[in-house]
């Protein structure tokens, strides 16, 4: 008994320890300035850092530490949510954690500079939808100009909505891109406090919240790689859990963090159909409902499409294509499989994971189904599950799409703990792929080690991530047909 009793506590504490190792390394490489994981942001108001110019190899040990100490804080913590441990203390370091990373510039890709130019360009008038970085103003702006390679040349792929609270990050920062990208920190570190605050309101049972306190808040990997890395993702996937904790009482207001969802990435709108499958097979679709949800979507999609403009998509629909290197589609097309392939392989995917695991994650036994919430989030666990594994073109940040729903579902015990157990695993040796981050800056021996493990290990982790996601289906289908 009293073995038991200090479980919890034993839980909280290596949590606590890993989720401050992981933060401290993330924070160190930030603060040691530019390096092969940070680009240089100039002179000007804003984040801080020593300018130290650290050598590739030491930041990429250091980043290398903070996800595999990251993603064991991860599953230390589900583990300890099965014994009855609540979270307090580590939302306190999580909330100082986040508040640290936003003061320090980003680490892990030079994304942040593509959104300061796309802003840029929509807050001077021009449209990043068909004007690139390089061609914006003669290729001089100041921000503009800021962009690296291999995105120079490429116009914005992010929706309206993206774009303009890009535009509205230009405004705060002006010519100064360490400035512009601050500002941008600051509104993805609010939407991160907003949804932490939003949960904790909105979800009343206490195990619950604790789930969305482990999974979301505290995640050290959404933390660093996520809010660590300044990502639209932070954005997108806040606003997809603004639409699951919203849409039963509040459809307007789910319908607009819809928009702004759907509105940043295409792919978060797949929890537009979580809510409307819990809504019908709660008895709460009704036609009013629908009605508020739709009307609150449309009143932001239809300002920002039509201060968009036709080009939207065009980059989107040519990134469709991409094939990035740790995904499960690597090795085949190297192998001269078509492109053609890609979607409807996808689509597959989705398919099998949604088919396997809707008992699990969807409903609570064979029959009943669960309540609204956990329901709408089942749904959208399974769909962004599915994307993610088959999809052609994958990275770390990626998987906000999914973690956020997976926090508000309530997946039947113990087997969805198999389900979030692998897919910790498959973000942390995903992430660790992508150490330190930029295309240029890495020493000879680091280039070796580390694109080497991303592209002769990194395909075959997504394909066993998939391959024991579906195959322990098979036994959870079981048990819970036998409960």
């Amino acid at each position: 008994m009293a073995e038991e009793l200090h479980a919890p506590r034993r839980a909280a504490t290596s949590a606590g320890v890993l989720l401050t190792v992981c933060l401290l390394c993330w924070a160190a490489v930030a603060l040691a300035g530019p390096s092969a994981a940070v680009p240089d942001l100039g002179d000007g108001f804003g984040s801080v850092d020593l300018g130290l110019a650290p050598s590739s190899a030491t930041v990429t040990v250091l980043l290398a530490v903070s996800v595999l100490s990251g993603g064991a804080g991860l599953v230390v913590g589900t583990r300890a949510l099965a014994r009855g441990w609540r979270p307090r203390r580590l939302l306190l370091l999580a909330a100082a954690g986040a508040v640290v990373l936003t003061l320090l510039p980003p680490v892990g890709s030079a994304d942040h500079l593509s959104y300061a130019a796309y802003g840029r360009i929509a807050a001077l008038g021009g449209d990043p939808y068909s004007q690139p970085p390089d061609a914006f103003a003669g290729g001089s702006d100041p921000v503009t100009s800021a962009v690296r390679d291999p995105w120079r040349s490429t116009t914005s792929v992010y929706g309206p909505v993206g774009g303009l609270a890009m535009a509205l990050a230009s405004l705060s920062g002006g010519d100064v891109v360490r400035t512009t990208v601050s500002g941008w920190q600051v509104l993805l570190l609010l939407v991160w406090a907003g949804t932490a605050l939003l949960a904790r309101r909105l979800v009343r049972e206490p195990d619950r919240r604790a789930r969305f306190d482990v999974l979301w808040t505290a995640n050290p990997l959404l933390l660093t790689v996520g809010l660590g890395g300044a990502h639209a993702d932070v954005l997108a996937g806040a606003a997809a859990v603004g639409t699951l904790l919203l849409a039963r009482r509040h459809p307007l207001l789910a319908g607009v963090a819809l928009a702004v969802a759907a509105g940043t990435k295409l792919p978060y709108g797949a929890v537009a159909v979580g809510v409307v499958v819990a809504a019908g097979t709660t008895g709460r679709l009704n036609l009013g409902w629908l009605l508020r949800g739709v009307v609150g979507s449309l009143l932001v999609l239809v300002p920002a499409h039509l201060w968009a403009g036709v080009h939207v998509y065009d980059q989107t629909r040519t990134a469709s294509r991409y094939v990035s290197l740790a995904t499960i589609w690597r090795p085949l097309v190297d192998a001269g499989m078509p492109r053609g392939v890609l979607l409807p392989g996808m689509v597959l995917v989705v398919l099998l994971v949604a088919v396997l695991w809707w008992p699990v994650l969807v409903r609570r036994g064979p029959l009943a189904p669960a309540s609204f919430v956990p329901q709408a989030a089942g749904v959208s666990t399974v769909l962004a599950a599915g994307y993610l594994l088959g999809a052609a073109y994958e990275l770390p940040w990626y998987d906000l799409l999914l973690w956020g729903p997976l926090a508000l579902a309530a997946p039947a015990r113990p087997l969805g703990a198999v389900f979030t157990a692998v897919l910790s695993g498959r973000l942390t040796l995903l992430a660790l792929a992508y150490v330190p981050g930029l295309v240029d800056g890495m020493s000879e021996a680091v280039e070796a080690v580390t694109l080497g493990y991303r592209r002769e290990v990194g395909p075959w982790i997504a394909w066993a991530a998939l391959l024991v996601v579906l195959a322990s289906s098979t036994i959870s289908r079981l048990r819970v047909e036998k409960r």
